[in-house]
């Protein structure tokens, strides 16, 4: 499989920032708090150089890597998501315990979602294979998009409080998703022509959010909170038990 040299760039200097981004949550202890996100940032650095063997041995080979870690990469992806779910709202049980009954209520809606769109898809390659899986990719990232969305809207609503690194973790995931999600619809809907579009813009969107990524893993401060809203710890606690007493009596 011919690359070119920019790709060959985004390859290396991709899992060298990961690198960096796992090496620097063992040293600042995060790999307790983010021990999903820390498995997918690993991972990944394994996988770009298999991946990069595999495009130099032949298209059967990188075809079989490529895909094969899609499929990964999405399950990887959905547990990062809960993964946050799980950590913003970890102070406050009853709130969690809502929170992920939001979550999955929001997965199951944004599966049926994505079955449908999956359905509906049309031709874009010459292998009837390729196109269920572009569709199926397409449309897993739109569950994950929709899901992360819910977690936003939540924080906003509740007014919860985002330690840095989970909220630079959720904003670098919201725009890999969202180049993976425009790139395989622009696959879709412009068919050949767009694969240009999907080679490049996906490989792009991903060092992006690297980039986040290595940014708050180098310059967070456990200390140091980001809050969505103007609710106070003393406010939240108080919902956390009324929601916690209403649970119980239901």
């Amino acid at each position: 499989m011919h690359t070119t040299l920019f790709q060959d760039a985004l390859w290396i200097s991709g899992p060298a920032l990961q690198c960096i981004v796992a090496l620097f949550m063992v040293h600042r202890r995060l790999v307790k708090q983010f021990p999903v996100f820390w498995s997918y940032t690993v991972f990944h650095v394994l996988l770009s150089p298999i991946s990069y063997l595999a495009s130099r041995a032949s298209y059967r080979t990188y075809f079989n890597v490529y895909w094969g870690a899609e499929f990964v990469d999405m399950i990887f992806t959905l547990l990062v998501i809960q993964e946050l779910f799980t950590h913003v709202f970890a102070p406050y049980e009853a709130i969690r315990s809502l929170g992920r009954l939001l979550f999955r209520s929001a997965a199951l809606v944004m599966t049926v979602l994505a079955f449908v769109l999956a359905a509906g898809s049309g031709r874009v390659s010459r292998s009837p294979m390729v196109d269920r899986f572009i569709s199926l990719e397409r449309s897993v990232h739109v569950l994950e998009i929709g899901v992360l969305i819910v977690l936003f809207v939540m924080c906003r609503v509740l007014g919860m409080v985002w330690q840095r690194f989970a909220f630079g973790i959720a904003v670098g995931m919201g725009l890999t998703l969202s180049g993976e999600a425009i790139a395989a619809a622009m696959r879709v809907f412009l068919g050949a022509a767009g694969n240009r579009i999907y080679i490049w813009l996906e490989p792009i969107s991903a060092m992006v959010a690297i980039c986040i990524w290595a940014y708050y893993a180098i310059s967070v401060d456990r200390e140091v909170q980001f809050s969505t809203a103007s609710a106070s710890t003393s406010q939240l606690a108080e919902w956390d038990r009324a929601l916690e007493q209403l649970l119980t009596r239901s």
